[in-house]
């Protein structure tokens, strides 16, 4: 009886074989749209962050374009009620964190003319919020062409040190 199947069996199995080659072969998948970016940071970006390494003690570590997510965090309940989406996909400009422990100092945002747009006001007044309800400090600074390094360094030692140390809750 399984002598009748065999032949069938056989030329299953071979054309098993011959459509995975092909796949191999043939059905490549497209390639990913994907490309590298130049730089981390835009030319206005790169030259606050040039400033900021002459303003930050050493021990202390600049974290550019952080997403808020990465910064604050919210409850599993809270996130399903919306609050985690409305954080996910939102990034900080720069995080200032302690360089051995990675413990959260501050956050930093860069205010160019964008932060105008009552759109951008908005997510603004919502990041403002949601930091201060996680008691994570922030600093807007307005965009320049050049900036103090010494001054922002004393406004960034002012806020660190007057800020309450944030306690690590277990996730």
């Amino acid at each position: 009886m399984l002598s009748q199947f065999l032949p069938l069996i056989i030329a299953i199995a071979c054309l098993v074989l011959l459509i995975g080659l092909l796949k191999i072969l043939v059905w490549r998948p497209k390639p990913l749209p994907y490309f590298s970016r130049e730089f981390l940071l835009s030319k206005g970006e790169l030259v606050f962050y040039q400033s900021l390494r002459r303003a930050v003690p050493h021990h202390l570590m600049i974290c550019p374009k952080v997403r808020l997510a990465d910064v604050i965090h919210c409850s599993g309940e809270a996130w399903k009620e919306g609050f985690g989406g409305r954080i996910s996909q939102k990034h900080l400009d720069f995080v200032i964190a302690d360089a051995s422990t990675t413990a959260i100092c501050v956050a930093i945002e860069l205010d160019d003319k964008s932060h105008r747009q009552t759109r951008r006001q908005e997510r603004d007044q919502f990041l403002e919020r949601a930091l201060a309800a996680a008691r994570v400090p922030l600093i807007r600074v307005p965009a320049a062409a050049v900036y103090d390094a010494k001054a922002l360094g004393n406004v960034l030692r002012g806020v660190i040190d007057s800020a309450a140390p944030v306690e690590r809750v277990a996730d």
